[in-house]
């Protein structure tokens, strides 16, 4: 009786020293946050400005649930997006371990300053020119539209386009350009006529001028032969 005693005793011993050992096994994940300084939470639990901005963040949350997820957060970081995951913890209470890279907040492009002209000539001959410094020559048939695009060409100013061939008068329109988008232009050419030169219009004169022509010549006629 006493041995059975003694090992029922010594069973029992055995067995609180097995339950002080589950009780007082903990269960934690740890984090660790590039960069810092932000706020850290696993479910409902977080901790406040951790760590610091130049280095990391080191957080641990204790006495979790196992064998099911827990939700991770990291935010309010300065410059930094928000992060979020979901970590699994076991049946066996296995600790997690974990290390977050935070990505940056992206910088928006600056708007841009600059735009596009097409130009859209016919016939399809001679040059276009933006504001006198770029140009560019068609090697197309008269007969054809051809276009040229000027581009980066600064906004919030008016830009001159000039068409100029060979037999047509020249065509100038002015143009302003809208930052980030394509202004179109549709220039025609008119051919010259006969006795005409580029830039000018041939006027004849009146018939009351010719008459008076003709009468002063008259009279100087006459009187020379007097004389």
């Amino acid at each position: 009786m006493t041995s059975s005693v003694l090992i029922r005793a010594l069973l029992f011993s055995l067995l609180l020293c097995g339950l002080a050992g589950a009780v007082s096994a903990t269960s934690y994940i740890q984090l660790f946050v590039h960069p810092g300084s932000g706020t850290v939470c696993v479910d409902n639990t977080c901790n406040v400005n951790v760590g610091t901005l130049a280095g990391y963040s080191s957080s641990q949350f204790q006495d979790l649930t196992c064998g099911m997820d827990h939700t991770v957060r990291v935010y309010n970081t300065d410059g930094y997006q928000d992060y979020t995951e979901t970590v699994y913890m076991d049946y066996n209470c296995d600790s997690v371990t974990d290390r977050i890279y935070l990505e940056p907040v992206p910088t928006e492009s600056p708007a841009p300053e600059t735009g596009d002209i097409q130009v859209y000539v016919s016939p399809g001959l001679g040059q276009v020119c933006r504001d006198n410094v770029e140009c560019e020559v068609s090697t197309g048939e008269p007969a054809d539209t051809w276009s040229v695009q000027f581009s980066d060409v600064s906004s919030g100013e008016s830009h001159t386009i000039t068409a100029t061939a060979d037999g047509y008068q020249p065509a100038t329109v002015q143009v302003s350009v809208t930052p980030g988008t394509i202004s179109t232009v549709n220039l025609q050419l008119v051919a010259l006529t006969t006795g005409t030169s580029a830039g000018a219009t041939a006027s004849p004169l009146s018939g009351e001028v010719v008459l008076l022509a003709a009468g002063i010549a008259g009279a100087l006629a006459v009187s020379g032969k007097r004389r």
